[in-house]
């Protein structure tokens, strides 16, 4: 190929359309689209979406005036209930443990395991660190604080 005397560059290898193929199977086989809306109790919207498909009421569910039927109001009345006991509940209610990394400072009231701190296997306190011993050199090196202190 070297002796033809073409410029190769800016060509491209060929493709191997089976390989290509397979590639592009694997990343549909688990693809899905789902066109079901479920509502998310537990997130509180923005703002009110007026053109949304879950929002419009079907032509099959209005009456000649134009109004809503009673079965419309009824669901309608049901989703604002479950939408309230939703947020009525803490996290703690939805799950039976902390669902994010956040959520686990506050969600167990004490320590796991008591605290003995006369226990010196699981007690290390330090009494005196590199940062607290520069704090210490410095404060009473410092006529100001030597004078308060005293």
């Amino acid at each position: 190929m070297v002796g033809d005397g073409r410029c190769t560059f800016g060509t491209r290898m060929p493709l191997d359309i089976h390989m290509l193929n397979e590639m592009i199977h694997r990343e549909q086989k688990h693809f899905r689209n789902y066109r079901t809306y479920t509502p998310n109790f537990g997130s509180i919207p923005v703002t009110g979406k007026f053109y949304a498909r879950h929002d419009q009421l079907p032509d099959d569910q209005t009456d000649a005036d134009g109004d809503a039927g009673a079965e419309a109001a009824r669901r309608g009345e049901e989703y604002c209930e479950r939408v309230a006991q939703a947020r009525a509940l803490g996290p703690r209610a939805r799950c039976d443990y902390p669902a994010t990394e956040n959520q686990v400072y506050g969600w167990y009231p004490g320590p796991i395991y008591p605290l003995d701190r006369g226990d010196r296997r699981f007690f290390h306190p330090r009494r005196e660190s590199d940062h607290t011993k520069v704090a210490v050199v410095i404060r009473t090196c410092n006529p100001k604080d030597r004078k308060q202190g005293a």
